[in-house]
């Protein structure tokens, strides 16, 4: 598409979008469970979840190839210390945050306690940043044994820990766990995958948005979510449907700006929770005494003002420094000395 940034794939940018957009909405419906606003959607929340994570942390692993191939010191210079960064920053946020707002993720323990558990507990508002972090270092083991194995042994951590039958005491931790492997699975498969998809015919799309559909309908019939196994196999579905379905946007003119969306997924995730608190007020003076029959349009349509929230903050924040990226002087000190390094 022309516009297209250098290194960009529009495809893939669209699947950002629908992911980071199933994010927003049902963390939207999340926190109107049990007060009436969330409609009907309330019962979707477990099967639109099997499709929101293992499309975002896929898209996330799609060209995630090049950093993992560098030696460890080099990915952890680069790409683990602006994760890092901007999860040690968000999260100090989002503790303090939660003492005076209506957060996810409220706590008895101490303040200073959960600061100092950053580094190895997640918090709810920045636990897609700490995954992230996992998953390029495990990753970057995992390269480097033959790929069936490592596809494997997350195959078998993602069904154990997606049907519930270990867990590590943290929701986000054992999320983190269930879904490397779609990270792993697109690092494995990125190079034939992306050429592929983007030479499908539009059909193909159809077919795998109503595969996923079919699937979801019988696991809610029938209560098999938990059932070892039936997890990952959706998010298998949820994954080709959700990158043909992209494919297939990418394509249309009018719905170019999900491609655009999808290259600003990272501020809208940092920033949905503290915007949707701004809309969520308007919402429960607007419809004090309930909502009527507009209450299912609510949740969709608060997501959409959220998203508009997030990329008005963001276009206002974006150039102070370390909100967003790492510091030019965190970029500075981790910049390896090249004439010190001939010397030794």
């Amino acid at each position: 598409m022309p516009g297209t940034p250098v290194g960009r794939v529009d495809w893939v940018d669209a699947a950002k979008a629908i992911a980071i957009i199933m994010v927003v909405f049902l963390h939207t419906v999340f926190n109107h469970a049990g007060n009436g606003v969330s409609g009907h959607w309330g019962q979707f929340v477990g099967l639109l979840d099997t499709f929101r994570l293992p499309l975002f942390f896929f898209t996330a692993g799609l060209f995630a190839g090049r950093a993992l191939r560098q030696p460890l010191a080099a990915l952890l210079r680069t790409r683990i210390s602006h994760l890092a960064w901007i999860y040690i920053l968000w999260s100090i946020v989002a503790v303090i945050a939660v003492l005076v707002l209506p957060l996810t993720g409220a706590t008895d323990k101490p303040v200073a306690f959960s600061l100092l558990l950053i580094p190895v507990l997640p918090t709810p508002a920045t636990w897609f940043i700490w995954a992230l972090i996992v998953h390029f270092v495990l990753a970057w083991f995992a390269v480097r044994i033959p790929a069936a194995l490592a596809l494997g042994i997350a195959a078998a951590v993602s069904v154990v820990f997606g049907a519930g039958l270990l867990t590590t005491g943290s929701l986000e931790v054992d999320k983190t766990l269930y879904s490397l492997v779609f990270f792993l699975l697109a690092v494995q498969t990125s190079t034939w995958l992306r050429p592929t998809i983007a030479s499908v015919s539009i059909w193909w799309a159809a077919v795998a948005v109503v595969a996923f559909g079919a699937g979801a309908a019988v696991v809610a019939k029938f209560a098999l979510l938990d059932v070892v196994g039936v997890r990952l196999a959706l998010g298998v579905l949820a994954v080709a449907a959700g990158c043909l379905a992209a494919r297939a946007i990418s394509g249309i003119r009018i719905l170019s700006w999900m491609s655009v969306l999808g290259r600003n997924t990272l501020p809208i995730y940092l920033l949905h929770w503290y915007v949707l608190l701004v809309v969520y007020a308007v919402v429960n003076l607007a419809f004090a005494d309930g909502a009527g029959a507009l209450t299912d349009l609510l949740a969709p349509a608060m997501t959409a003002v959220t998203i508009a929230g997030c990329l008005a903050v963001h276009r206002v924040t974006r150039r102070i420094p370390g909100v967003y990226a790492r510091p030019a002087w965190l970029v500075r000190a981790l910049t390896p000395r090249q004439g010190l390094a001939r010397t030794r």
